[in-house]
Protein backbone atom coordinates (compact mmCIF):
# COMPACT_ATOMS: atom_id res chain seq x y z
CA UNK A 1 0.00 0.00 0.00
CA UNK A 2 2.99 2.27 0.59
CA UNK A 3 4.81 1.65 -3.07
CA UNK A 4 0.98 1.94 -4.54
CA UNK A 5 1.19 6.15 -5.46
CA UNK A 6 4.14 5.52 -6.88
CA UNK A 7 3.17 2.50 -8.81
CA UNK A 8 0.29 4.91 -9.94
CA UNK A 9 2.26 7.80 -11.23
CA UNK A 10 4.96 5.27 -13.37
CA UNK A 11 1.25 3.72 -14.80
CA UNK A 12 0.01 7.13 -15.40
CA UNK A 13 3.03 8.92 -16.63
CA UNK A 14 5.13 5.83 -18.62
CA UNK A 15 2.97 2.76 -19.25
CA UNK A 16 0.07 4.08 -20.47
CA UNK A 17 1.35 7.04 -22.98
CA UNK A 18 3.50 4.19 -24.51
CA UNK A 19 0.65 1.55 -24.84
CA UNK A 20 -1.82 4.38 -26.14
CA UNK A 21 1.60 5.14 -28.72
CA UNK A 22 1.72 1.93 -29.93
CA UNK A 23 -2.20 2.21 -30.13
CA UNK A 24 -2.08 4.81 -32.00
CA UNK A 25 0.91 3.51 -34.24
CA UNK A 26 -1.35 0.44 -35.90
CA UNK A 27 -3.94 3.37 -37.47
CA UNK A 28 -3.42 6.20 -40.02
CA UNK A 29 -4.66 9.03 -38.51
CA UNK A 30 -3.95 12.15 -40.22
CA UNK A 31 -6.33 15.23 -39.50
CA UNK A 32 -6.47 16.91 -42.93
CA UNK A 33 -7.24 13.85 -44.97
CA UNK A 34 -10.11 12.25 -42.31
CA UNK A 35 -11.22 12.92 -38.95
CA UNK A 36 -11.60 9.61 -38.26
CA UNK A 37 -8.48 7.68 -37.37
CA UNK A 38 -8.65 3.91 -40.14
CA UNK A 39 -7.18 0.78 -38.61
CA UNK A 40 -3.71 -0.30 -41.12
CA UNK A 41 -2.05 -2.69 -39.05
CA UNK A 42 1.80 -2.52 -39.50
CA UNK A 43 1.82 -0.26 -42.41
CA UNK A 44 3.60 1.66 -40.89
CA UNK A 45 6.35 -0.35 -39.59
CA UNK A 46 6.66 -1.25 -43.17
CA UNK A 47 6.65 2.43 -44.44
CA UNK A 48 8.93 3.31 -41.70
CA UNK A 49 11.56 0.27 -42.14
CA UNK A 50 11.71 1.01 -46.39
CA UNK A 51 11.99 5.30 -45.99
CA UNK A 52 15.43 6.13 -47.11
CA UNK A 53 14.93 9.29 -44.47
CA UNK A 54 14.59 6.91 -41.18
CA UNK A 55 17.34 4.86 -42.17
CA UNK A 56 19.30 8.65 -42.40
CA UNK A 57 17.97 10.18 -39.36
CA UNK A 58 18.84 6.95 -37.43
CA UNK A 59 22.57 6.99 -38.84
CA UNK A 60 22.75 11.05 -37.99
CA UNK A 61 21.15 9.62 -34.40
CA UNK A 62 23.42 7.03 -33.63
CA UNK A 63 26.25 9.23 -34.98
CA UNK A 64 25.37 12.31 -32.61
CA UNK A 65 25.28 9.59 -29.76
CA UNK A 66 28.46 8.01 -29.96
CA UNK A 67 30.19 11.42 -30.42
CA UNK A 68 28.61 13.17 -28.25
CA UNK A 69 28.79 10.27 -25.04
CA UNK A 70 32.28 9.87 -25.70
CA UNK A 71 33.47 13.72 -25.38
CA UNK A 72 31.22 13.82 -22.12
CA UNK A 73 32.63 10.69 -20.79
CA UNK A 74 36.00 11.83 -21.35
CA UNK A 75 35.91 15.36 -20.94
CA UNK A 76 33.82 14.64 -17.60
CA UNK A 77 35.77 12.02 -16.53
CA UNK A 78 39.02 13.89 -16.71
CA UNK A 79 37.92 17.02 -14.44
CA UNK A 80 36.30 14.87 -12.17
CA UNK A 81 40.10 13.65 -11.76
CA UNK A 82 41.32 16.55 -11.30
CA UNK A 83 38.52 18.36 -9.36
CA UNK A 84 38.99 15.43 -7.10
CA UNK A 85 42.23 15.82 -6.14
CA UNK A 86 41.80 19.38 -5.71
CA UNK A 87 39.07 19.14 -3.27
CA UNK A 88 41.23 16.35 -1.43
CA UNK A 89 44.20 18.11 -1.13
CA UNK A 90 42.51 21.68 -0.19
CA UNK A 91 44.14 22.09 3.43
CA UNK A 92 43.62 25.93 3.71
CA UNK A 93 40.61 28.47 3.80
CA UNK A 94 40.96 29.65 0.78
CA UNK A 95 41.40 26.40 -1.08
CA UNK A 96 38.90 25.11 0.35
CA UNK A 97 36.31 28.39 -1.13
CA UNK A 98 37.96 27.79 -4.51
CA UNK A 99 36.73 24.12 -4.78
CA UNK A 100 33.28 25.05 -3.90
CA UNK A 101 33.48 28.01 -6.22
CA UNK A 102 34.68 26.19 -9.40
CA UNK A 103 32.05 23.27 -8.38
CA UNK A 104 29.70 25.92 -8.86
CA UNK A 105 30.84 27.22 -11.99
CA UNK A 106 31.44 24.12 -13.69
CA UNK A 107 27.46 23.17 -12.82
CA UNK A 108 26.34 26.61 -14.69
CA UNK A 109 26.16 24.65 -18.31
CA UNK A 110 23.64 21.80 -17.01
CA UNK A 111 21.78 24.64 -15.08
CA UNK A 112 21.46 27.12 -18.45
CA UNK A 113 18.04 25.88 -20.23
CA UNK A 114 18.42 23.82 -23.37
CA UNK A 115 16.94 26.85 -25.43
CA UNK A 116 18.90 29.19 -23.52
CA UNK A 117 22.28 27.49 -24.54
CA UNK A 118 21.29 26.98 -28.31
CA UNK A 119 20.54 30.91 -28.52
CA UNK A 120 23.49 31.39 -27.07
CA UNK A 121 25.76 28.80 -29.29
CA UNK A 122 24.20 30.44 -32.66
CA UNK A 123 25.26 33.43 -31.18
CA UNK A 124 28.73 32.22 -30.51
CA UNK A 125 29.16 30.86 -33.95
CA UNK A 126 27.43 32.96 -36.44
CA UNK A 127 29.35 33.29 -39.61
CA UNK A 128 29.67 36.98 -39.21
CA UNK A 129 29.61 38.37 -35.99
CA UNK A 130 30.68 35.31 -33.92
CA UNK A 131 33.48 35.78 -31.37
CA UNK A 132 35.06 32.36 -32.27
CA UNK A 133 35.41 33.50 -35.40
CA UNK A 134 37.12 36.68 -34.30
CA UNK A 135 39.75 35.12 -32.16
CA UNK A 136 40.33 32.37 -35.33
CA UNK A 137 40.19 35.04 -37.42
CA UNK A 138 38.38 33.52 -39.83
CA UNK A 139 34.68 33.59 -41.14
CA UNK A 140 33.13 29.78 -40.87
CA UNK A 141 29.67 29.15 -40.99
CA UNK A 142 29.81 26.59 -38.47
CA UNK A 143 26.09 25.28 -38.33
CA UNK A 144 26.61 24.95 -42.43
CA UNK A 145 30.17 23.38 -42.75
CA UNK A 146 30.42 21.67 -39.40
CA UNK A 147 26.51 20.93 -38.50
CA UNK A 148 26.82 17.66 -36.77
CA UNK A 149 30.12 18.50 -35.13
CA UNK A 150 28.84 22.03 -34.00
CA UNK A 151 25.41 20.39 -32.54
CA UNK A 152 27.79 17.45 -30.64
CA UNK A 153 30.05 20.49 -29.23
CA UNK A 154 27.05 22.31 -27.68
CA UNK A 155 25.27 19.28 -26.42
CA UNK A 156 28.69 18.23 -24.69
CA UNK A 157 29.36 21.78 -23.09
CA UNK A 158 25.64 21.69 -21.80
CA UNK A 159 25.68 17.73 -20.10
CA UNK A 160 29.38 17.28 -19.53
CA UNK A 161 28.92 18.72 -15.71
CA UNK A 162 26.19 16.26 -15.05
CA UNK A 163 28.15 13.21 -16.24
CA UNK A 164 31.67 14.82 -14.08
CA UNK A 165 29.38 15.18 -11.04
CA UNK A 166 28.18 11.78 -10.72
CA UNK A 167 31.82 10.56 -11.29
CA UNK A 168 33.05 13.17 -8.74
CA UNK A 169 30.73 11.67 -6.55
CA UNK A 170 31.92 8.02 -7.56
CA UNK A 171 35.89 8.80 -6.87
CA UNK A 172 34.97 10.90 -3.48
CA UNK A 173 33.48 7.41 -1.96
CA UNK A 174 36.67 6.07 -2.51
CA UNK A 175 38.20 5.24 0.79
CA UNK A 176 41.23 7.55 1.40
CA UNK A 177 43.37 5.02 2.76
CA UNK A 178 43.63 3.02 -0.53
CA UNK A 179 45.61 6.07 -1.88
CA UNK A 180 47.49 6.79 0.93
CA UNK A 181 48.47 3.14 0.78
CA UNK A 182 49.78 3.21 -2.95
CA UNK A 183 51.76 6.61 -2.39
CA UNK A 184 53.45 4.97 0.47
CA UNK A 185 54.42 2.42 -2.77
CA UNK A 186 55.90 4.95 -5.02
CA UNK A 187 52.68 4.61 -7.31
CA UNK A 188 52.24 7.57 -9.72
CA UNK A 189 49.42 9.17 -10.13
CA UNK A 190 48.48 7.29 -13.80
CA UNK A 191 48.82 4.28 -11.81
CA UNK A 192 47.00 5.37 -9.21
CA UNK A 193 44.16 6.30 -11.46
CA UNK A 194 44.78 3.03 -13.26
CA UNK A 195 44.58 0.45 -10.69
CA UNK A 196 42.43 2.41 -7.63
CA UNK A 197 39.91 5.19 -9.14
CA UNK A 198 38.85 3.49 -12.04
CA UNK A 199 37.91 0.41 -11.66
CA UNK A 200 36.51 1.46 -8.37
CA UNK A 201 34.35 3.85 -10.46
CA UNK A 202 33.35 1.38 -13.56
CA UNK A 203 29.99 0.45 -12.25
CA UNK A 204 29.26 4.09 -11.59
CA UNK A 205 30.93 4.52 -15.44
CA UNK A 206 28.53 2.06 -17.20
CA UNK A 207 25.29 3.69 -15.57
CA UNK A 208 26.19 6.51 -16.60
CA UNK A 209 27.14 6.20 -20.40
CA UNK A 210 23.80 3.83 -20.43
CA UNK A 211 21.97 7.14 -18.98
CA UNK A 212 23.28 9.69 -21.03
CA UNK A 213 23.27 7.19 -24.55
CA UNK A 214 19.70 7.12 -23.31
CA UNK A 215 19.02 10.36 -23.44
CA UNK A 216 20.90 11.86 -25.87
CA UNK A 217 18.69 9.33 -28.54
CA UNK A 218 15.88 10.03 -27.29
CA UNK A 219 15.90 13.85 -26.09
CA UNK A 220 18.19 15.66 -28.67
CA UNK A 221 15.73 17.79 -29.56
CA UNK A 222 15.37 21.71 -28.70
CA UNK A 223 19.03 22.69 -29.38
CA UNK A 224 18.89 21.13 -33.01
CA UNK A 225 15.89 22.69 -33.67
CA UNK A 226 16.80 26.12 -32.71
CA UNK A 227 20.17 26.03 -34.45
CA UNK A 228 20.60 23.96 -37.67
CA UNK A 229 16.14 23.17 -37.33
CA UNK A 230 17.47 19.63 -39.02
CA UNK A 231 19.99 21.23 -42.15
CA UNK A 232 21.87 21.64 -44.35
CA UNK A 233 19.50 19.21 -46.03
CA UNK A 234 19.43 16.19 -43.81
CA UNK A 235 22.77 16.49 -41.91
CA UNK A 236 21.06 17.09 -38.45
CA UNK A 237 18.00 15.88 -38.64
CA UNK A 238 18.10 13.48 -35.19
CA UNK A 239 15.55 11.23 -34.85
CA UNK A 240 13.04 12.93 -31.99
CA UNK A 241 13.02 16.36 -34.55
CA UNK A 242 12.09 13.69 -37.31
CA UNK A 243 9.28 12.57 -35.33
CA UNK A 244 8.18 16.36 -34.52
CA UNK A 245 8.20 17.14 -38.19
CA UNK A 246 5.94 13.87 -38.91
CA UNK A 247 3.50 14.59 -36.41
CA UNK A 248 2.67 18.65 -36.64
CA UNK A 249 4.37 19.84 -39.66
CA UNK A 250 3.12 16.51 -42.17
CA UNK A 251 -0.18 15.71 -39.53
CA UNK A 252 0.57 12.27 -39.93
CA UNK A 253 0.04 11.12 -36.25
CA UNK A 254 0.36 7.21 -36.83
CA UNK A 255 3.45 6.91 -38.62
CA UNK A 256 4.94 8.98 -35.82
CA UNK A 257 3.53 7.06 -33.16
CA UNK A 258 5.33 4.27 -34.82
CA UNK A 259 8.61 6.20 -34.90
CA UNK A 260 8.09 7.00 -31.46
CA UNK A 261 7.79 3.32 -30.60
CA UNK A 262 10.80 2.45 -32.35
CA UNK A 263 12.89 4.87 -30.62
CA UNK A 264 11.56 3.45 -27.01
CA UNK A 265 12.71 0.39 -28.57
CA UNK A 266 16.07 1.73 -29.76
CA UNK A 267 17.15 3.52 -26.21
CA UNK A 268 15.66 0.35 -24.17
CA UNK A 269 18.33 -2.06 -26.64
CA UNK A 270 21.44 0.49 -25.95
CA UNK A 271 20.45 0.53 -22.67
CA UNK A 272 20.14 -3.20 -22.35
CA UNK A 273 23.53 -3.78 -24.15
CA UNK A 274 25.49 -1.80 -22.02
CA UNK A 275 24.23 -2.76 -18.64
CA UNK A 276 24.48 -6.28 -19.94
CA UNK A 277 28.05 -5.90 -21.22
CA UNK A 278 29.18 -4.31 -17.86
CA UNK A 279 27.65 -7.36 -15.78
CA UNK A 280 29.54 -10.10 -17.88
CA UNK A 281 32.45 -7.86 -16.97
Amino acid sequence: MLVLPACLFVVAFLVYPIMYTFYVSLYDYSPLRSAVPHYVGLDNYRWLFGSDLVRQSLTVTLAFTVASVVVEMVVGLLVAELLARFMLGARSGFAISLSKILSGVFILPFATPAVAAAVAWKMLLHPQFSPVNAVLGRSVAWFTRYPLQSVVVIDAWKMTPLVLFLLLAAIMSIEPAQFEAAKMDGASSWQEFRYITLPSILPVVAVTIAFRAVDAFTKIFDIVYMTTGGGPGNATEVFPLLIWKTAFSHLRFGQASALAVVAVLISALLAGILLVRRGAV
